[in-house]
Parts: C-alpha cells; sequence; structure tokens
C-alpha cells in the first residue's frame, strides 16, 4: 500500500511537495481505513480524489509517479540520460536534480525508498526499512561528479552474509545513470525482488491515453473474469445485456490495410512454431484478437454488446467501436475495477482524468463500488478529476479529497481538504466552487476583456 509520495523539482513542482495515504483525524467512514499491518504503524486510506483547475499540476503530479516507476523498472542504458524534467522557469532549479520519495507497505514491511538524479547522474539513493519507532538503514548511495559511487554502511536484513557481499559488489559496479536498485534487480539480487515487484506489478498507473491489453484473453479463457465483466457493465446501466466475443472474417477487415494484415499472419505462424504453445496477437485499438487454431487456420474474434430489439427476442450485436465514448471508456476501467476488488491481489490504482468521457453520475459510482466491496482489501485506488459531484462527505472522507494549485509564477502545491476543517454538514462542493478551498481556474470578468475579431 501506498504512504506517501513526494517530488521536488520536476514539471510544476518547483519544492518538494507530499502526496499522503495516512488517515487524518476525521472519524467519518472509519471503514475506509486500512491497518497498516503494525499496531502502531500509520492507519492508511483506501481512496484519494484530487482536484485541480486545468494545467494546475495535477497530471503532473502522476506524471512524476509514472517517471520514477519507469526509471526504477526500465532503468537506462550506458551513456543514456536520464530524462528528467525540472522545474523550468527559475533558473537555478533548471540545473538542480530531481527528487523522488516513495513510502509504501510490502509483504507486512514498509520501506522509504527515494533518489535525487540529474540528466547525467543518480546524486543520491536510499532504502530504509521502518518499524513503529525507528529506520533501519538498507543502503545511502552517492554518485559524485566523477562518477564514483559511495555506499553508506547498512546491511540486509535476514539475509545470508555472501549475499550483502555480493550486493556491496555489484553496488560499486552500478553505472552512474543507473539506481542501484535496478542494477540490484538485474544482477539479481534476491533481497530486492519483492520491493521490485511493488513498484512493477502492484504501483499501477493508468492516462487518459491507456488502453488496458488482454482484456479479450482474459474474456476467452477465464469465465470467472467473463462473468464478472458482464455484471459490472450491467451494473452501470449502459443498456447492455450481455457481451460476447465472435468469430469474424479476419481478412474483411477494412481498418487494416492488407501488407499488415499479412505481416500479422506471417508472425503469428512463427510464434506458433512450439507445438505446446497457443499464439494470440492482440489489436488493442481495434478490439481484435487473432488466433491461429489447431487446425493451423487463422480466426479472429472481436467484442459484441447485446442490445434488446424492442418487439423482438432478439438482440442487436454491436462492435465495441460503434458504443458510445463512454461506455467504451467503461470497458477501460473495469478491468481496473475488477483486479482491484480482487482477494487475490493487492493493487496501487491511479487513474489519471477519471471523468474522462463519464457521465457525473458513473464517476460516482465507481468510487461508491470500490469503497462498497473494497471492506477487507488491501488496495487503494486514486484519481484525478474536475468532477464536483464526487464532492460529497457522505461518499468521501475530508482526508480523502486533494487539491493542486498552481501560483503565479507556475508553481504547483498539494494539499488536502483535512487542513480546512469543513463540518461535516457543510457543503464543500459549493464551497469549492466558490473558491474556499482554491484549485479552480480564476476567470476575469468578462467585462474586463476586450475581444477583437
Amino acid at each position: 500500500m501506498l504512504i506517501r509520495f513526494t517530488v521536488e523539482n520536476f514539471l510544476s513542482f518547483k519544492d518538494e511537495v507530499e502526496f499522503s495515504m495516512v488517515a487524518g483525524r476525521t472519524r467519518q467512514h472509519e471503514d475506509h481505513i486500512v491497518n497498516s499491518g503494525s499496531c502502531n504503524g500509520p492507519k492508511l486510506l483506501k481512496t484519494a480524489v484530487i482536484y485541480g483547475a486545468n494545467a494546475s499540476g495535477k497530471s503532473n503530479l502522476i506524471k512524476a509517479m509514472a517517471f520514477a516507476k519507469d526509471l526504477i523498472v526500465r532503468g537506462t542504458r550506458s551513456k543514456q540520460n536520464i530524462a528528467t524534467q525540472p522545474y523550468r522557469f527559475d533558473l537555478k532549479s533548471r540545473h538542480m536534480p530531481s527528487v523522488f520519495q516513495f513510502d509504501f507497505r510490502c509483504n507486512d514491511h514498509t520501506y522509504t525508498y527515494g533518489f535525487k538524479v540529474d540528466k547525467e547522474r543518480v546524486h543520491e539513493e536510499w532504502l530504509y526499512e521502518l518499524s513503529s519507532n525507528s529506520r533501519s538503514m538498507i543502503f545511502e548511495r552517492e554518485t559524485d561528479s566523477h562518477g564514483n559511487t559511495v555506499i553508506s554502511p547498512g546491511g540486509l536484513p535476514y539475509t545470508p552474509e555472501q549475499d550483502e557481499q555480493f550486493f556491496r559488489f555489484v553496488a560499486t559496479g552500478t553505472r552512474p545513470n543507473q539506481l542501484l536498485l535496478t542494477e540490484s534487480l538485474e544482477r539479481n539480487v534476491s533481497y530486492f525482488e519483492a520491493i521490485a515487484d511493488w513498484f512493477r506489478e502492484k504501483l499501477v498507473l493508468v492516462f487518459p491515453d491507456t488502453r488496458p491489453a488482454g482484456i479479450e484473453i482474459a474474456f476467452m479463457n477465464d469465465e470467472s473474469f467473463q462473468d464478472q465483466f458482464i455484471q459490472l457493465v450491467k451494473l452501470f446501466d449502459l443498456g447492455i445485456e450481455s457481451i460476447k466475443l465472435e468469430d469474424f472474417d479476419f481478412e474483411s477487415e477494412h481498418r487494416l490495410p492488407p501488407e499488415v494484415k499479412q505481416q500479422i499472419s506471417q508472425d503469428i505462424r512463427e510464434l506458433s512454431v512450439d507445438p505446446d504453445s497457443r499464439a494470440i496477437i492482440q489489436i488493442p485499438d481495434l478490439n481484435i484478437l487473432v488466433i491461429l487454431n489447431d487446425n493451423q487456420d487463422i480466426i479472429s474474434k472481436k467484442f459484441k454488446t447485446l442490445h434488446k430489439v424492442t418487439g423482438s427476442d432478439s438482440f442487436e450485436r454491436l462492435e465495441l467501436t460503434e458504443e458510445s465514448d463512454g461506455t467504451q471508456r467503461i470497458f477501460e476501467i473495469i478491468p481496473a475495477l475488477f483486479d482491484l476488488l480482487s482477494r487475490d491481489h493487492e493493487r496501487v490504482f491511479v487513474i489519471d482524468e477519471l471523468d474522462r468521457r463519464l457521465h457525473s453520475m458513473l464517476s460516482y459510482k465507481i468510487l461508491e463500488l470500490f469503497l462498497s466491496r473494497s471492506e477487507h482489501l488491501r488496495s487503494q485506488l486514486i484519481v484525478t478529476t474536475h468532477e464536483v459531484g464526487i464532492l460529497d462527505l457522505d461518499l468521501l472522507r475530508r482526508d480523502e479529497i486533494w487539491f493542486v494549485e498552481k501560483n503565479s509564477l507556475g508553481e504547483s502545491t498539494v494539499y488536502s481538504l483535512e487542513e480546512y476543517h469543513p463540518r461535516y454538514d457543510n457543503d464543500i462542493r459549493n464551497g469549492y466552487l466558490s473558491g474556499r478551498f482554491g484549485a479552480i481556474p480564476l476567470l476575469p470578468n468578462r467585462r474586463n476583456l476586450e475581444l477583437r475579431g
């Protein structure tokens, strides 16, 4: 679970800002709180909703998480620049490193991991394990201007001595532009596998242009996923009675040029050289699966939604691309909900622009559904939105509502509604729209505007 995230000197964040999932003092919706696992550990929130005007920096907060995750998971190549983006509207900041830090729970352990980087090198990197009243250094790393890496004394708890010796050997050979955590993973230092899995698998970032992969494959191979997917679609009252993954003639797909079809046919046959494997190629933009069957014939499948026809027992079948933008968006979000509500997984889903192409009631319903069905789960849902209909203390706690605001210098700040201590019976929606909490567009009086044709 995510405890907090801090970032400094990245995109619109000049000074350090902190986003926290630690529960505040409010006593409402106590079922929204998950105990961290330690009797003295922080109580954590299941969800957070982040508001802000256009270009305020709320998406930049998610981009900061994404940048840090990508650097950890993918790493860098030799002599490759690190693609950091420091705050640009201050000459000093342009030449200063960016700083990122995550506090998180992983396999009943609590860690603080962070790093300071510029385009050329990792200036500093640190990893601590936290307990109720202390923190134990696992490593601290510094890289000087000559590319020399210095590791401060620490230790890998619960590991044989030879593993720790190997880690120190790996540390001395880490490139200046590579994170030590990433290098340790590439060199199979086993202690960091669970930490890597948290960043790689459990922290899931969804941007407006993100298209979930594998929906059709899961729908075809997993009856439980298929049934629950259909139930969720019906829950959102989209007018869809059922969903089928139906065969169709791949060669008749006019949206694919002949040369692309030929290449797909060639690729799928090459993938099927292994007799024990079943080759499947997914074309996400067209919601198409291309499969080589047991007879070595190419078959294709695509989603069809079934709608009732008035005065008939039959159904009208529509391709997903024929459905409304809002319905297509729901199809994109449902896999995240399915994953969040699964007892077999622990996830931190961060969705930028939850309300994009969605009716306000659907945005509300998504959060309500997650909160009502996540009583015994340790997953978290964090979203950015403009949808003021969610500003409802019957749905959310004060400490679950966050704002991002940009000042006249282009600097973004992050703060919680908890700082304002509004009364439970206050209309926070009207308070937000009237500017009481900030983080809204400041529009000039139309009488002061002189528009010329």
